[in-house]
């Protein structure tokens, strides 16, 4: 594993990054695949077992510079709804907004193509710093 505590400080930030961009990518795309995915309920009662939790990913900043990212079940996770083709009538159902989704997605993008252009930069000051004649 690599020891980000003796890297460049702006590296090991936009790893972090990198890293949490990635992470929110990921979490957005499985909601996305999921979203149909449904157990039958009946009105009032907590989700079924085995019912897909939709999740989200927090970001915090980090003493030194960078972030961490976690993932966590949504509040709420599932939601209930009608479902003719439930026994029941009703079904269970991830918390899951397309819309949310899509702009989850662009920040993520964004985020990631942002961290990858400060290490582009990093890497056009080091190699500048090594051209420097003496």
């Amino acid at each position: 594993m690599l020891n980000l505590g003796i890297m460049n400080p702006v590296l090991s930030t936009a790893l972090s990054g990198l890293t949490a961009a990635t992470k929110r990518i990921g979490v957005s795309a499985n909601n996305i695949a999921n979203a149909l995915t449904s157990r039958p309920t009946t009105a009032g009662a907590p989700a079924p077992a085995g019912t897909f939790a939709a999740q989200e990913v927090t970001q915090r900043s980090v003493a030194g510079g960078g972030v961490s990212a976690e993932v966590r079940d949504k509040d709420p996770a599932t939601v209930t709804g009608v479902d003719p083709s439930s026994p029941t009538g009703l079904s269970a159902f991830p918390n899951v907004d397309f819309a949310e989704e899509a702009v989850n997605q662009i920040v993520a993008v964004n985020l990631y193509r942002a961290n990858a252009a400060v290490i582009r930069v990093q890497q056009e000051i080091d190699d500048a710093l090594l051209d420097i004649e003496t």
